[in-house]
């Protein structure tokens, strides 16, 4: 009877052990929705802070930086083949590329890219884990509509 009491116990600490350990996974950010960066502009004299999201790629020699808050609002700052700090051209002909939605409207997203508008992105860090920088352009909307956006920064890690 003890053997079978001892069997038992020793199947039941088991099972306790086995049951209580968790498995430690550091490749899930704790909160992927949130993003890994910071974004912030002022748009016609206006400050404005990602405060939802902001996430950062890179990905074949593409970075993509985009920030969002709740209302809607959201920005981007697209870089093409840059693999060094240094001041780029948002222009005709240009790869770059700069976005601004503020809001829901097919009229309400205002872009700088090698078609339309112009601006500048100041890259101060770039790495294959990180991007740094800061931005302003004028974006103008699919209704010809434009908005000046100034005091852009953005830094994000991938």
């Amino acid at each position: 009877m003890k053997t079978g009491n001892f069997i038992l116990m020793m199947i039941m600490i088991g099972g306790l052990l086995l049951t209580s350990c968790t498995k430690d996974d550091d490749t899930t950010p704790e909160n992927p929705v949130a993003g890994n960066g910071t974004m912030s502009l002022t748009v016609d004299g206006s400050s404005w802070t990602a405060s939802l999201s902001v996430q950062g790629v890179n990905t074949n020699g593409v970075v993509n930086v985009t920030g969002s808050d709740s209302n809607a609002h959201q920005a981007s700052v697209i870089l093409m083949g840059v693999t060094e700090p240094g001041t780029y051209q948002v222009s005709t002909g240009s790869q770059h590329q700069l976005r601004w939605t503020e809001g829901l409207g097919q009229d309400q997203t205002f872009v700088a890219n090698g078609i339309l508008g112009s601006g500048t992105i100041t890259v101060t860090e770039i790495s294959s884990t990180k991007v740094v920088g800061t931005f302003s352009f004028t974006g103008f909307s699919t209704a010809s509509s434009s908005k000046e956006i100034t005091n852009g920064q953005f830094s994000a890690t991938f």
